[in-house]
C-alpha cells in the first residue's frame, strides 16, 4: 500500500502547480456570508481545498471541459492528497469523460496493488483505462492479465474490455485461447465474460484470429452475440470473401445477426454491401436500422439518402428519427436539407425533434439552417411563451463552435432575462465573437448584474 502511495505520488508530481495561497484558511462570518457572491471558478477551488466529501464530489460531477481544464491543477492536487476512495474514483470518472490520460500511471499503480484497494475503485480505474486508450505497457499488460486469470470472477469483464481497446495481436491469441478454456462455476456469468472476450476480438480483428472467428460465427449453436461479435470482426479484416457470409447472416430470423451483418458490410464499398446496407432501413428491429444509420454516417453513402429520409421523417421510433436527422447532416444533400430548414421552422414540429436538428446542423452542416436560424432562434428571445424552448436552443449553441451564431449571441446577452443572459455568457465563452465583446464588458461593469458580472470578467481575462 505504501508503494502504491508513493508511486501515485510521483507519477503526479510534475502535474500539480503551486497551491492556491489562501489570506484566511479558516474564512470568517463575513467571509462566509460573501461566498454566494463569488463565481463558480470560485466556488469550486474553495470547494476543491475546504470542502466536504459530498461538497467536493458535486463539483466533480458537474463540471464542464473548459472549466475542467481552468481546475485541473486543483484537480491534480486533490488527486494526489485525497484519502477518499469516493473522491478517487469521482476523478478516474471526470478524466475518463474528458478523455485525459494524465492519470494514466497513478491508475496503473492501483492496478498493481488491487487486491489492497476498493473494489469500486479498481472498476473505476479499469473504466478510465479503457476511455483513455494509453499505450500498453509490460507493466499495464501484466497486471491485466493477472487479474483476468487470478480475479476472473470479480474483474474479468472490465479487464477484457480494456485489453480490446488498447492490445495487439498476442494480446487478441491470448484472448482467444483464453475463451477456449474459460470455465466458471456461474454459467450465466461465464457466458457474459465470453460475450465480453468476442466484442474485444471484434475491435483487435487481428488477423491471427482469423480461423477462431470463423469458426465462432459459422457455428449454429454458439450464442447470438458471440457469433455476432465473430463476423463483424472478421468483416473489418476486409476480405471480401467475408462478404457472403455478412448476406447470409442477414437473412436470418435473430435481430442480432442482421444488425452484425450491417455492421460488417460497413468495412465494405461493393455492390452487394450497399443493397444489404439499403435493405437495413426497411429491418423491422430498430436497432438494425440504427446500425443502417451509423454505417451511412460513416461512410456517406449518397444513395442512401431518400432512406434516410423517410427515417427522419415517419420512423416510429424517436432513437431512429433523431439519428436520421444527423445523418441527413451529415449528407449534406438538397432534398435533405430543405427538409431540416422546413421542419427547424415548424412550430408545429415537437421540440424534442427541432432541437434534435440544430443540434446536427451546427455540428456537421451549420448551412442547412443558414436562412433559418437567426428567425427562428431569435423569434424565442422576445416571446416568453417559448421560454423553454428558447433555453433549450441556446444550450445547444452554446456547446459547439460556430461563428453563425454571433447575432443570437448578442440578443441572449441582452435580455432581462437572468438566465438566458447566462446562457449568451456561455455562448461567447465557447466562440469569443468579437461581435460581442463590447456586450460582455457592459456586464462584466454592471455591479447589478452579481454572479453575472463576475462570470463576465472572467470571460474577459
Amino acid at each position: 500500500m505504501k508503494r502504491l502511495i508513493f508511486t501515485i505520488s510521483v507519477a503526479l508530481s510534475v502535474l500539480i502547480a503551486p497551491i492556491y495561497a489562501a489570506a484566511d484558511t479558516a474564512p470568517s462570518k463575513t467571509t462566509e456570508d460573501k461566498k454566494q457572491e463569488l463565481d463558480e471558478i470560485e466556488k469550486a477551488q474553495q470547494a476543491l481545498q475546504y470542502g466536504l466529501e459530498s461538497e467536493i464530489l458535486e463539483v466533480v460531477n458537474k463540471v464542464d471541459k473548459r472549466d475542467f481544464e481552468t481546475l485541473q491543477s486543483d484537480f491534480n492536487r486533490l488527486f494526489m492528497e485525497t484519502k477518499s476512495p469516493a473522491v478517487r474514483e469521482g476523478l478516474f470518472d471526470l478524466y475518463q469523460k474528458y478523455e485525459d490520460p494524465q492519470l494514466t500511471e497513478a491508475a496503473v499503480a492501483v492496478l498493481e496493488d488491487y487486491e489492497a484497494q476498493q473494489r469500486t475503485l479498481v472498476k473505476a480505474v479499469l473504466s478510465y483505462l479503457a476511455a483513455v486508450k494509453p499505450e500498453l505497457t509490460s507493466a499495464l499488460n501484466e497486471a491485466l492479465q493477472k487479474m483476468l486469470t487470478q480475479d476472473t470472477a470479480e474483474y474479468g469483464a472490465e479487464t477484457v474490455s480494456v485489453l480490446g481497446e488498447i492490445g495487439g495481436d498476442e494480446d487478441a491469441a491470448f484472448l482467444a485461447d483464453y475463451f477456449d478454456s474459460l470455465t466458471i462455476d456461474d454459467a450465466k456469468q461465464e457466458l457474459i465474460l465470453k460475450q465480453t472476450i468476442m466484442a474485444a476480438l471484434e475491435k483487435l480483428h487481428s488477423e491471427d484470429t482469423r480461423a477462431f472467428l470463423l469458426e465462432r460465427a459459422q457455428d449454429e449453436n454458439e450464442n447470438i452475440y458471440v457469433r455476432s461479435s465473430a463476423v463483424a470482426g472478421l468483416a473489418q479484416m476486409g476480405n471480401p470473401d467475408i462478404v457472403p457470409l455478412l448476406a447470409e447472416f442477414f437473412e436470418q430470423p435473430e435481430p442480432q445477426l442482421r444488425e452484425a451483418a450491417i455492421r460488417g458490410a460497413a468495412s465494405f464499398d461493393t455492390d452487394e454491401t450497399r443493397k444489404l446496407i439499403l435493405q437495413g432501413f426497411k429491418d423491422s428491429y430498430y436497432k438494425v436500422r440504427l446500425e443502417a444509420l451509423k454505417t451511412v454516417q460513416k461512410t456517406k453513402m449518397q444513395e442512401a439518402a431518400p432512406y434516410v429520409l423517410y427515417r427522419a421523417k415517419y420512423d416510429p421510433t424517436d432513437a431512429v428519427r433523431f439519428a436520421a436527422v444527423e445523418t441527413l447532416a451529415v449528407l449534406n444533400t438538397a432534398e435533405g436539407n430543405a427538409w431540416l430548414a422546413e421542419t427547424f421552422r415548424d412550430a408545429k414540429k415537437s421540440e424534442k425533434l427541432r432541437i434534435t436538428i440544430l443540434s446536427a446542423a451546427l455540428k456537421h452542416n451549420s448551412t442547412a439552417l443558414a436562412a433559418d436560424l437567426d428567425t427562428v432562434v431569435l423569434g424565442t428571445v422576445t416571446d416568453n411563451k417559448q421560454k423553454k424552448l428558447r433555453y433549450e436552443f441556446g444550450k445547444e449553441i452554446a456547446k459547439i463552435e460556430n461563428t453563425a451564431t454571433t447575432e443570437i449571441c448578442k440578443a441572449f446577452l441582452q435580455s432581462d432575462d437572468v438566465l438566458t443572459k447566462s446562457i449568451g455568457l456561455d455562448m461567447f465563452k465557447t466562440n469569443a465573437s468579437a461581435d460581442a465583446r463590447a456586450l460582455v464588458e457592459a456586464i462584466a461593469q454592471d455591479e447589478k448584474q452579481g454572479a453575472l458580472q463576475r462570470r463576465a470578467r472572467r470571460l474577459l481575462e
